[in-house]
């Protein structure tokens, strides 16, 4: 859930409605240089030149956010001229946000009668332009904008020379270094506060190559020590010790008999990459290997052990020596590749303050009886409908 505010608190726990989307052009200091909004009702205002487009979040990418934007081009502005001149250019940051109505506020007229009204701008995605189409057709110019979050900035980063890190060294310090070389300077770490100290310590030397990707070596560290590494909504790149005890709170309720956000639940269900068991083993020491196991244990899960059988995935690194960390690393596994066989997809009114993992509780109990918790996967946030794709992965309790 978005750090911002305990606005989005209520707006969580109650029905919203979505407003209008913002688009800042940033400088490099994350600084608003210019702002554009979508069409809405005003569309002869010359910032108003948003038409559609949508922001993607899914969890199993490194590159968690994307988006894609069609803006209408009047006056050239978005086109990129041979000096980069005009408000666009290749890598330009640009954050995108949507409003959130979820009353509380001020009473407002409209045609439907008078509301009460309080509305905050959610941040949905600070991203670098990775390409544009321009089209001109009768003396009318549309841009079509796409971009991904600032996991772009590893892409082409590499080590210039090899490196090590000793066993014994803070993980987070590593991360903020690997960070810090391809210049990203805003990051929010997950202390570990629920880990002994020496599982927030390298429990291996971790040592990278002349020419390795910073990106792909960052990666590899957090999957190795069961943290979720990402980029933010404020392009700000976060960390999260995956099963953290605050980390499973429910932050909202898809009811029926509380609100009507929920508009179709669609569930499909397939076994081309079917596991219920993730074993996961540390070999840092090999003399004293240890294994940690997660089980779908679940006597309502279709895909349980006792119904199928065990469908094992099992992973191994030499970065892991201590039992808390290969269970760490055995949970996290456990959600992003396990049970993906179960497709579950809802259809809301789009609510865009929520983050990839989150948990939510879905009321339905009849047809697809889907009445449990889950994690959210992967979603949605439209810039020109009220409806919000979402994908869950579900709550199992763990043994």
């Amino acid at each position: 859930m978005h750090p911002i505010s305990q606005n989005f608190i209520a707006a969580l726990q109650s029905p919203v409605h979505t407003r209008r989307v913002h688009m800042h052009v940033l400088d490099t200091d994350f600084k608003t240089i210019a702002e554009f909004h979508d069409v809405g009702d005003h569309s002869d205002e010359p910032n108003d030149t948003i038409v559609d487009g949508n922001v993607d979040v899914d969890t199993t990418r490194l590159t968690r956010r994307t988006f894609t934007a069609n803006l209408l081009n009047d006056d050239a502005v978005w086109t990129p001229g041979s000096d980069w001149a005009g408000m666009f250019y290749v890598n330009r940051l640009v954050r995108l946000y949507r409003d959130i109505d979820f009353g509380g506020g001020q009473v407002v007229e409209t045609e439907h009668g008078a509301h009460v009204s309080a509305e905050e701008l959610v941040p949905i995605g600070t991203f670098m332009i990775d390409h544009a189409d321009v089209t001109v057709e009768r003396n009318m110019s549309i841009v079509v904008l796409s971009g991904s979050d600032l996991w772009k900035k590893f892409g082409k980063s590499g080590f210039g020379h090899a490196a090590t890190w000793n066993t014994g060294t803070a993980i987070n310090s590593v991360i903020t270094e690997i960070a810090t070389a391809v210049g990203i300077l805003n990051v929010n770490l997950d202390p570990l506060g629920a880990r002994a100290t020496i599982d927030k310590q390298l429990q291996k030397a971790f040592t990278v190559a002349e020419g390795d990707n910073r990106g792909e070596a960052l990666a590899t560290l957090c999957k190795d020590y069961g943290i979720d590494v990402y980029f933010d909504p404020l392009g700000t790149l976060t960390t999260q010790d995956f099963y953290a005890p605050g980390d499973r709170a429910v932050v909202y309720i898809y009811d029926p008999t509380d609100n009507n956000n929920l508009l179709t639940v669609k569930a499909s269900y397939s076994d081309d990459n079917l596991y219920n068991s993730v074993l996961v083993r540390g070999t840092a020491d090999k003399d004293a290997i240890v294994t940690a196991r997660v089980r779908d244990t679940n006597p309502t899960s279709v895909t349980s052990v006792a119904r199928l059988g065990e469908r094992l995935l099992i992973y191994e690194s030499d970065n892991i020596s201590s039992a808390a960390t290969a269970l760490q690393v055995a949970n996290q596994l456990f959600y992003e590749h396990v049970l993906i066989n179960e497709d579950i997809t809802l259809e809301t009114l789009c609510n865009p303050a929520f983050e990839g993992n989150d948990v939510i509780k879905v009321v339905e109990d009849e047809f697809s009886q889907l009445n449990s918790e889950y994690r959210i996967r992967a979603f949605t946030v439209p810039m020109s409908t009220s409806r919000q794709t979402i994908r869950l992965l579900r709550e199992i309790k763990l043994t």
